[in-house]
């Protein structure tokens, strides 16, 4: 199931030897030295970490979500919009942002029918972790996370709760 949701994750982009490197390290995160700082973690957190460190260069981080916005537009030869703001100036939430978002990424990528905004939590930081994947796999993403007691998230269908938000 691990390899699967790393493929997933990586939107398929991965040589097969790749991946099963990646995923072994990600299997062997007990004894990942840049891991050794959580105390007595559960195997799920474990992985969920390794992920976060692991997929880095997947990722948009940061602790505002127009930081994690110019990350994202990064990823595309043709950059997203800017960040919007509203009439009067104010800039989107993120629950707002995510909407506007959604749409643009359905747009984007030929073959996968668009992207999809995931959010991988970590239990280190307050930052958004977000990771791009193919819409038409979002559904067995969310599968395999749940499967593996992971915290994976739609970007739409999330509560923000403590996270920092500009």
């Amino acid at each position: 199931m691990l390899k699967e949701l790393v493929d997933l994750l990586t939107c398929r982009e991965l040589g097969p030897e790749e991946l099963a490197s990646l995923v072994a390290v990600i299997e062997g995160a007990a004894d990942d030295p840049d891991l050794d700082w959580m105390e007595d973690p559960s195997p799920e957190e474990l992985i969920q970490n390794a992920l976060v460190f692991k997929l880095v260069d997947h990722l948009a981080v940061g602790d505002k979500v127009d930081e994690v916005h110019e990350q994202i537009s990064d990823f595309f030869a043709e950059p997203l919009a800017d960040f919007p703001r509203h009439e009067n100036g104010r800039w989107y939430l993120p629950d707002e942002y995510f909407a506007w978002l959604d749409p643009l990424l359905a747009e984007r990528g030929k073959d996968g029918g668009g992207y999809r905004l995931l959010l991988l939590d970590d239990s280190f930081s307050d930052q958004l972790n977000a990771l791009l994947v193919w819409r038409k796999d979002t559904a067995r993403v969310l599968e395999l996370a749940g499967e593996l007691a992971l915290s994976i998230e739609s970007s739409t269908q999330r509560s923000l709760g403590h996270r920092p938000i500009m």
